[in-house]
């Protein structure tokens, strides 16, 4: 599947990561402690479930997140079974 034209965007000002996917937006919710940003949330609206889009969501957030070398924790339970199942996302 080529994700590459897949919108993804940083808001800063909301603690989001958003996914523009067919006309519905998936995201990520996240909260800055101490220099660390917690993973709290991922949510793929219902249209989208089951597509890999969450996976994809998750992979450009980290790829955002190593890009800018920004340490993480991943809160989400979603978020940490993708990250146990292809740990490669969350290495440097």
């Amino acid at each position: 599947m080529d994700t590459s034209n897949r919108p993804f965007h940083h808001h800063p000002d909301t603690h989001q990561f958003t996914l523009d996917w067919n006309g519905h937006t998936a995201f990520v919710d996240y909260d800055i402690r101490n220099n660390v940003w917690y993973l709290l949330h991922a949510e793929v609206p219902p249209a989208l479930r089951g597509q890999g889009v969450g996976q994809v969501l998750v992979e450009k957030t980290y790829a955002y997140l190593r890009e800018h070398g920004i340490a993480s924790v991943p809160v989400c339970s979603y978020i940490q079974a993708l990250a146990r199942r292809h740990p490669e996302l969350i290495s440097s």
